[in-house]
């Protein structure tokens, strides 16, 4: 199973070159820039596109994986790639006006072996029955900070509101019968940048749970912080006053409701952040940026927060259901709603069959999320959660 998990961590670096490549001239990539059609659109956004690199990256995914996995697609295909680097150079000129040198760097991206290393994934080995597993992908989350592409944007304590370092590509691996995630990748391509040559460097993060194994790409640095938190308890308490009094820290969308803000202010006071795109957002909770990621809309996808899930699973933390979290009664005992990616939902078409309809909550820690609920339904105006 090492080596599936292996497998799409290659293909998502390889993803990541094709994400940088396509980025690396502005003329060449407004030509690779299109809207996406009625059916594939997030209602949240007036206007929604998809790039080449989408393409790309989602067929390279696919042509390396399918043969492991079951898909379920989010978005048609609308490239096949080929099986020779010259073959995909011609099909590339066609897409980019006849342009042969941008087709043949962007071919060579495509067809070019990579390998991947992580001593903590050398250490794995365990069974996982090959025929349960199901994928979903999210080639390129964040498409308008993509899009976009700046490269200046300061960063809040470590976490950015915008910018290509909100790009990630996401890969997540699920139990066809139960829905349960478990494996993720997420690579952000877009990490740091070279001033001298402009190239950027990227970062891979991983996760694995799968019965009594747990184990994921932070461990080492796990480690260090908890040795660190040790160390800290054992001298003086310097926590400021406002961190005692507000324990969480969040990180939300720039679209989230007005109560749900008004009530993370009362739980976290100045410890929320704003940041772009669904992926990236989970991504600040597995490295421990934040406590906290939540959306109260229905605009996220099983392929925006499956891969992300799996890694948080693996550390003890995992994605729940925001609706159902409200409604629930803890003095009965309920389990938390987990996330779930093999059943679409009732009555919904397009990309809708597949959205997180009761809003999400990401975590790291079941007992942090505890009383974080308790303290945001303590904070909430008297809302129809059932909305």
């Amino acid at each position: 199973m090492s080596d599936i998990l292996r497998e799409l961590l290659r293909v998502s670096e390889k993803a990541a070159n094709i994400a940088r490549a396509c980025r690396q001239q502005e003329a060449l990539f407004q030509l690779l820039i299109e809207e996406k059609k009625e059916g594939e659109k997030n209602k949240k956004f007036a206007v929604d596109f998809k790039t080449l690199a989408d393409v790309l990256v989602q067929e390279v995914i696919k042509q390396n994986m399918e043969n492991k996995f079951v898909f379920i697609p989010g978005e048609k295909i609308i490239l096949r790639l080929c099986p020779t680097e010259e073959e995909t150079v011609e099909l590339l000129s066609k897409v980019l006006n006849g342009n042969k040198l941008a087709s043949e760097a962007l071919a060579k991206v495509v067809h070019q072996d990579v390998t991947f290393t992580d001593p903590t994934l050398d250490s794995i080995e365990i069974s996982i029955p090959q025929d349960i597993l199901g994928i979903w992908v999210d080639p390129i989350d964040s498409t308008y900070q993509y899009i976009k592409g700046s490269a200046d944007i300061k960063s809040n304590q470590g976490i950015f509101p915008s910018g290509l370092q909100c790009v990630t590509i996401l890969i997540g691996v699920y139990d066809l019968q139960t829905g349960v995630p478990l494996m993720g990748v997420i690579n952000q391509p877009f990490v740091s940048q070279d001033l001298n040559t402009l190239r950027w460097k990227g970062q891979c993060y991983w996760g694995l749970s799968y019965m009594d194994t747990n184990i994921h790409s932070l461990q080492r640095l796990d480690s260090t912080r908890k040795n660190s938190e040790a160390r800290s308890q054992m001298t003086e308490n310097t926590s400021s006053e406002a961190e005692r009094s507000h324990p969480f820290s969040a990180v939300i969308s720039t679209s989230e409701k007005d109560t749900i803000k008004a009530a993370l202010s009362r739980v976290c006071g100045e410890r929320i952040f704003r940041a772009a795109g669904a992926g990236y957002k989970s991504l600040c909770v597995v490295q421990g940026l934040v406590d906290i990621y939540i959306f109260s809309e229905d605009t996220t996808f099983k392929w925006d927060s499956c891969a992300a899930h799996a890694i948080l699973r693996a550390m003890g933390g995992g994605m729940v259901d925001l609706r159902e979290c409200l409604q629930r009664n803890s003095e009965m005992g309920l389990d938390l709603p987990q996330l779930v990616y093999h059943v679409e939902n009732e009555g919904a078409a397009g990309v809708d069959r597949w959205a997180n309809k009761g809003g999400l909550i990401a975590y790291r820690s079941r007992k942090q999320l505890e009383t974080f609920l308790s303290l945001l339904i303590q904070n909430l105006a008297p809302v129809d959660t059932c909305t």
